[in-house]
């Protein structure tokens, strides 16, 4: 891959002008390389890095002038431009793979369906408080290719990791690596369950036997991966001990490394409520320990970190009424995570485009715990299907009139609960886009 090193007399092309093409196309132009920027939207904003453009008509660019051809995570491997260039013998790679090989620091990856963000930025956390030099970066929001043009020192990457970008690694090897759990995501790309997972294992097809792979062990669906890795595997579990890696007893946390057990704290005193929290936090630990800290150096970050934006974020209280900001949750699992942390009566705002499964699966979650429903977006009519029997749904068109709604319908000890279950590619650009909006449409009221 020592291609990708030089960009003297060399031009590459970026597909997809994201935060993730743009951060390449400026890791490639330091380089050396002309960056062509190719995105199939006209109104996409020129990228300062690029040498030149194509928007748009993607159709018209002539790949033969190019060297290489690098992917944005939205772009899928099987689509006719990397096709056409895998044809022509052009070399065609990804972000994250790009950024990996501009670096030698030690690299943390985590993937899983629900629970990245919120592990990743905690572990990196817990290693900034034990005197780690660490970066947090990947498909958090700061691309791993901007990682390594700011903050090229950093002892440790802490990556989150998707199915989107593991698709094209072929070199990329964490020194740890976790997958925390896997449910139905994505399928219209990857096809099937099969086909999410394999994706999803390849965060650990480089690693050699001094390398780790973190795997829970109470997800049914990691079975399949347990033993394939060629480094050493340890697991987390709410349920049952392990012989290496962290669990629960007693309501304690417990590490278990090098043949021993030793508690590490309290349940109640780790930094985020829920159970999710504590499985997050027990990848934390053994992906902490496997990086070399020790458990007494892992407590102030247990209990001190603060949490992520729009993961269950509380806004305000207003009226004896909590807002809380679950904007993160784009689909089924995290909608259920949600429904069993928040404590109830809830009002809850869901919808947006709908992802992969059985929204009806929820019914009972959310009738035990919703006093009321408001739907938006493009699932609006269909979870107001899923979900009417017994409950109060009322369907609006978007979340200014939820978040209106919802303040009308909420009772002192109530929580308005944003949590859409559901993709905002519909009416946002993204998830955080979602967030920020309902954060001003909460601040706003009165």
């Amino acid at each position: 891959m020592s291609y990708w090193l030089d960009g003297f007399d060399k031009t590459v092309g970026v597909l997809g002008l994201g935060r993730s093409g743009r951060a390449a196309a400026a890791l490639l132009s330091r380089r050396g390389f002309a960056v062509v920027g190719i995105d199939d939207s006209p109104d996409c904003r020129p990228c300062p890095d690029c040498a030149r453009h194509v928007l748009g008509d993607t159709g018209a660019l002539d790949l033969e002038d190019l060297d290489g051809l690098v992917l944005s995570p939205g772009v899928p491997p099987a689509a006719q431009l990397p096709s056409r260039a895998r044809e022509l013998g052009i070399p065609v790679t990804g972000e994250v793979e790009l950024a990996s090989l501009f670096t030698s620091a030690t690299v943390a990856a985590v993937t899983g369906s629900n629970g990245k963000t919120t592990t990743v930025e905690w572990l990196g956390n817990l290693l900034r408080m034990a005197g780690v030099n660490a970066c947090v970066a990947g498909n958090m929001g700061y691309p791993f290719s901007r990682a390594v043009l700011e903050s090229p020192d950093a002892g440790v990457y802490v990556l989150e990791v998707s199915s989107y970008q593991l698709e094209t690694v072929k070199t990329f090897r964490p020194r740890v690596a976790a997958v925390l759990n896997l449910t139905p995501d994505h399928l219209s790309r990857h096809g099937d369950m099969d086909g999410y997972r394999g994706a999803k294992a390849r965060i650990f097809m480089n690693q050699s036997p001094e390398d780790f792979l973190v795997l829970n062990a109470d997800d049914p669906q990691l079975v399949s991966l347990m033993g394939l890795t060629e480094g050493m595997e340890m697991y987390f579990s709410l349920r049952r001990p392990v012989e290496t890696g962290a669990f629960v007893r007693e309501e304690s946390i417990q590490l278990a490394w090098a043949g021993g057990v030793s508690p590490l704290l309290p349940v109640e005193e780790l930094s985020l409520p829920g159970a999710h929290n504590v499985a997050n936090a027990l990848a934390v630990v053994s992906m902490a320990r496997a990086l070399g800290v020790s458990g007494p150096r892992m407590l102030d970050g247990l209990r001190t970190f603060p949490g992520v934006p729009h993961r269950l974020e509380e806004i305000r209280r207003l009226g004896g009424v909590r807002y809380v900001n679950d904007s993160k949750s784009t689909n089924i699992d995290s909608l259920r995570v949600a429904l069993e942390a928040e404590p109830g009566p809830l009002v809850l705002i869901a919808g947006g485009r709908p992802k992969e499964g059985d929204y009806g699966g929820l019914r009972e979650a959310v009738r035990s715990r919703a006093r009321a429903v408001l739907t938006i977006g493009e699932a609006a009519g269909m979870l107001a299907e899923a979900w009417s029997d017994g409950i109060t749904v009322e369907r609006l068109p978007d979340l200014d009139a939820a978040v209106g709604r919802a303040r009308s319908l909420a009772r002192s000890g109530d929580t308005v609960l944003l949590s859409p279950g559901c993709a905002s590619f519909d009416q946002y650009e993204n998830f955080e886009e979602r967030g920020e909006h309902f954060r001003s449409l909460v601040e706003a009221l009165s």
